[in-house]
């Protein structure tokens, strides 16, 4: 079976927002990854799921609303799931103070790019780093952001 996962990257001018996963966690454990992620439940649309994700996330910021990127499937030894990646810019990051964030923070696309490869993030990050970096960079070339 196929788990259906809505992925939120977070960034800030030139900066993603990235969380740690503790050894315990269910899964990527000891990993980074971006620091929204959850199931698309069973009869739930995708915008449900993802409403329902940044109001857990933000219950104070209803006006933050994530755009939708790509869906792709991803498979390893551990999961099955098609993914789909959002992106959202957030201009305060004290919105992110919170208990929801506790293990996550800014890295730069220096910082990501120098541990890539190493096993320290996700390998599902892993894959959507290059994507996500070029959707930053021409939004931030282009919008004005």
């Amino acid at each position: 079976y196929v788990n259906p996962v809505i992925r939120i990257a977070i960034y800030k001018k030139g900066q993603m927002f990235l969380c740690y996963h503790p050894v315990n966690a269910i899964s990527n454990k000891g990993k980074v990854d971006i620091a929204m992620e959850c199931y698309l439940r069973y009869g739930e649309t995708l915008n449900e799921g993802v409403d329902r994700h940044m109001k857990n996330a933000f219950p104070h910021s209803e006006n933050i609303k994530p755009d939708f990127n790509i869906f792709y499937h991803f498979e390893d030894e551990t999961t099955n799931r098609l993914i789909y990646l959002y992106l959202v810019e957030i201009k305060d990051e004290s919105i992110l103070d919170t208990p929801h964030f506790k293990h996550s923070k800014f890295w730069s696309f220096k910082q990501i790019e120098d541990n890539l490869g190493k096993g320290f993030f996700s390998k599902c990050f892993e894959d959507e780093y290059e994507h996500l970096k070029g959707v930053i960079d021409i939004r931030e070339k282009y919008m004005g952001s």
